[in-house]
């Protein structure tokens, strides 16, 4: 079933069912939004507690209970606390921001103490002999309500066919924005050095949820008014500050867009890999159903092979970047004409400046939900389920809601 164009413009062009919109509402409290990690032994980290081994070592694990705290805002704040470098705090994953998310958290060396921060628990402490890392974390545990749906009937139809029905694995709306969808056109930009398109994306697009504030601001930019840009925007804006910041000074289009922090101009990049990912994905499934085929790549116990008849793996596509190959035959030639048709060149990938290179990697075609169970009750609809790592939970949801408009949703 086509998607709506929202979607399309993030290469989400299909869902796997053809239900009708249940419509609703996620998120409207942080407590509608739970998410438990769940390492790689099946340990679910519960917002309830969690047992684990201690171990002798140099690091130290702490269960940490977030609600409506951002990960990364949390990171810096309790190393700030701490007294230690960022860089000495790992995780396994970034979790949503307005939600409650139980995870993981690790320190290098030992922790006496744990500081006050509001939204924030600790509930646990263990000594450790190594870091906790993303190949620590096998997913996560996920338990949902939606509210306000207008079909109930809709969201059962939904959420019985999808017990059933192969899901795309498509990178979610977060990977792009919902009231701002445009980090993948701000990669492609980067990617392909076209500093024109990219201060155009950044200033001259603007959309209908953006508040005043800003609309005025990259009004002023886009005509031109650099340091009356520079003035009005909010200082939350850290990335169009440091562009005008830089045109104010007299710094060509190119070079402006390079004084973004390296971290943000990354997210712009993964972004856009994400978006020709989601293409691919869209164009394998108008080829032939979720399963490998001739000329398919598939994962064999974590190695990348092409099918053949008889072979057992995982069907995955590449998440383009340096590094990678391409799907032969059918599949390959579809995938190779969405690369050209986007003017790219793999060789780009490698060509970026300030470690900003890309490199590829591959991606599972099918999103395997667990342990999916639901309830629905008048205008609430409850899911619990399962996800590996890396596979969002809004893909499964957008299935059920079926949202013209995500942010009006809460997506």
């Amino acid at each position: 079933m086509e998607a709506p164009p929202f979607d399309k413009s993030l290469g989400m062009q299909y869902y796997a069912t053809d239900t009708c919109p249940a419509g609703g509402r996620i998120k409207e409290r942080v407590e509608d939004f739970v998410v438990e990690e769940i390492l790689k032994d099946g340990t679910v980290v519960s917002v309830n507690g969690v047992a684990l081994t201690p171990r002798v070592g140099n690091w130290t694990w702490i269960h940490v209970v977030k609600r409506g705290v951002d990960t990364l805002k949390f990171v810096l704040r309790l190393a700030k606390a701490l007294g230690v470098n960022p860089r000495d705090i790992s995780i396994g994953g970034i979790k949503d921001t307005r939600a409650v998310t139980s995870q993981i958290v690790s320190v290098r060396g030992t922790v006496s103490s744990l500081p006050q921060i509001p939204g924030v628990e600790f509930l646990g402490m263990w000594p450790m002999d190594r870091p906790i890392t993303p190949a620590e974390i096998y997913g996560n545990r996920f338990t949902i309500v939606v509210r306000g749906v207008d079909r109930a009937d809709c969201a059962a139809e939904a959420l019985a066919a999808l017990a059933k029905t192969p899901i795309p694995n498509y990178y979610g709306y977060q990977r792009f924005g919902t009231v701002r969808p445009v980090g993948h056109l701000l990669g492609l930009a980067l990617l392909k050095k076209d500093a024109e398109a990219f201060f155009d994306v950044m200033f001259c697009k603007i959309f209908p949820r953006e508040s005043e504030a800003a609309k005025r601001a990259r009004e002023l930019a886009c005509r031109g008014e650099y340091a009356k840009a520079l003035e009005a925007f909010p200082k939350r804006f850290l990335e169009e500050r440091a562009f005008l910041r830089k045109l104010v000074e007299g710094a060509d289009l190119w070079n402006a867009a390079m004084a973004i922090p390296g971290q943000i101009l990354k997210i712009y990049i993964e972004a856009a890999q994400s978006y020709v990912f989601n293409l691919f994905l869209s164009r394998r499934m108008e080829l032939a159903p979720l399963e490998p085929v001739e000329g398919d790549l598939v994962d064999v116990g974590g190695q990348v092979a092409y099918y053949v008849e008889g072979l057992a793996g995982d069907l995955v596509l590449p998440v383009p970047g340096a590094g990678v190959k391409m799907p032969r035959g059918r599949v390959g030639e579809a995938l190779v004409r969405v690369v050209k048709d986007l003017g790219l060149d793999p060789a780009l990938f490698l060509k970026m400046p300030r470690g900003l290179r890309a490199y590829g990697s591959y991606r599972r075609a099918r999103l395997d939900v667990g342990q999916l169970e639901y309830k629905v009750a008048g205008g609430e609809v409850e899911i619990r389920m399962t996800l590996p790592r890396g596979s969002y939970a809004t893909v499964v949801l957008r299935e059920v809601v079926k949202p013209v408009d995500p942010a009006a949703h809460g997506f």
